[in-house]
């Protein structure tokens, strides 16, 4: 077992100019002892390497200088009744001139005060604008002048091999930077043993061996120009700390999200409608083709049937992103908008084709296919569910009512203080029997007046009055 201990390792310096040719009497006269007869001057070879060398060196420099003022380090703390407590440490990137910062949501979440450290020194209280923790991205803004914004780079046109930066604050470090090279792309599912083992398993990442640790969670991973290509977010090891297998989200989804988090305060992903298995390697080298999904089954009512897609068709790209897997087809798919059209390369009987399809709302798909109903004039979507309660020992109450499952922002149901979770248990004195009737009851509602809602949020019962739009 080794202990950490900072060691200091000797280094070799050199010097510009021409190569001198040293003898050991020169040195030894100099009073540096030596064994070697003579410091031999490179020959061309050997220059050109050390030249290649230093280009390098100047390229890491460069791009550390571009993305270092970008960089911020964050903690964020919990206050309760007894008092403060330190919560977590991390990172972040400033990508607006009006003061947004992109970080890990798992970075912030646990916290309920906020405090960004520039680069300059400046310590300022950030405000959380959103979170869509799927992603693990989380945006804040902090109001502060002379910010200067990072840059995003197109993480599709990453190349595994591609030399990249890592900038955070590992352990606390402020401002370190690590490099290293892309080691793979469209990873998913890290599962248990990463930083954030509570990512999804269809979450798309790049994989890195620059060096992340606890604390580079939500700084920047860039390129050599130092632009954003991902968020440092994960890392895979069984000591907690880095074994050259870290992750960052790309980019693109990075980008997305943190866009309509600040337009909207939400984040709208798309909907295809199928039911996806993976293709054969085998069989996609023999199509001679990286990769594709195979759709297994097409969902009635939905845009993939809309589009005429079939149950045996090969996606191998959509909305200008390759899919050569399910986390790169899922990702593919949700970063596309409802309502917008999505063009998508399949193959059918050993043809490419292409098709037009006009994408559906996640969220709201997944309501109506679980039983569930949106009530459009308060903003809601829900679905029928049971309420377990344990009373003794011996004794379980069921409860039959419905789980609110997404509520948009800025909605009726949104500003009254509802939240996704709370489990609705009486509409107005009265248990409603099904979903389509309970969304009808609001709908049919008479102008101005207010509708309680009696409901239960942790187990607490509780009630608000909604007046439908």
């Amino acid at each position: 077992m080794h202990n950490n201990k900072a060691i200091l390792i000797p280094t070799i310096a050199l010097l510009a100019g021409s190569a001198a040719v040293y003898s050991s009497q020169t040195l030894a006269d100099s009073g540096i002892s030596t064994t070697a007869e003579t410091l031999v001057e490179p020959d061309e070879g050997q220059r050109h390497a050390m030249s290649m060398a230093f280009n390098i060196s100047e390229a890491f420099s460069y791009a550390a200088e571009q993305i270092e003022p970008s960089v911020v380090h964050i903690t964020t703390r919990t206050n309760t009744r007894r008092g403060s407590v330190n919560g977590g440490l991390g990172s972040g990137v400033v990508v607006d001139q009006r003061g947004y910062i992109v970080t890990n949501n798992h970075v912030i979440e646990n916290g309920n005060s906020i405090v960004v450290r520039l680069f300059d020194g400046r310590e300022l209280p950030a405000d959380l604008i959103g979170t869509f923790p799927e992603s693990d991205i989380a945006v804040l803004k902090v109001e502060a002048d002379d910010l200067k914004p990072a840059r995003f780079a197109d993480s599709e046109a990453l190349k595994v091999g591609q030399w990249v930066l890592a900038v955070g604050s590992p352990f606390g470090f402020d401002q370190t930077v690590t490099a290293g090279i892309v080691s793979a792309k469209g990873r998913g599912g890290l599962g248990p043993g990463s930083e954030n083992a509570g990512s999804q398993g269809l979450q798309e990442y790049i994989q890195t061996d620059a060096a992340i640790n606890p604390g580079n969670s939500g700084g920047p991973l860039v390129d050599l120009n130092g632009n954003i290509v991902g968020i440092n977010t994960a890392i895979i090891s069984r000591t907690g700390s880095n074994n050259g297998l870290g992750f960052a989200i790309p980019s693109d989804i990075a980008q997305s999200v943190m866009e309509q988090i600040i337009e909207t305060g939400d984040v709208q992903r798309g909907w295809l409608g199928i039911q996806m298995a993976p293709l054969d390697p085998v069989l996609a080298h023999e199509m001679q083709i990286p990769g594709g999904v195979v759709i297994g089954r097409i969902l009635p009512d939905g845009p993939a049937e809309e589009a005429g897609l079939e149950s045996g068709d090969i996606i191998t790209k959509i909305g200008g992103r390759t899919t050569e897997n399910l986390v790169r087809l899922s990702n593919a798919i949700m970063l596309i908008k409802p309502n917008e059209p999505a063009e998508i390369t399949y193959i059918r009987n050993g043809d490419e084709r292409s098709v037009s399809a006009i994408l559906s709302d996640r969220d709201r798909a997944q309501v109506m296919n679980r039983g569930g109903e949106y009530i459009e004039n308060i903003g809601v979507g829900v679905i029928p569910a049971l309420w377990r309660e344990r009373i003794s020992a011996r004794r379980v109450r069921e409860i039959e009512g419905y789980q609110i499952v997404d509520i948009e922002i800025g909605s009726i149901a949104n500003k009254r203080g509802l939240r996704a979770g709370d489990f609705i248990v009486e509409i107005d004195g009265q248990q409603i029997p099904s979903a389509d009737r309970l969304a009808r009851y609001f709908e049919s509602a008479s102008s101005g007046m207010p509708i309680r809602i009696e409901f239960l949020r942790d187990g607490e019962p509780m009630s608000v009055s909604i007046t439908p739009e």
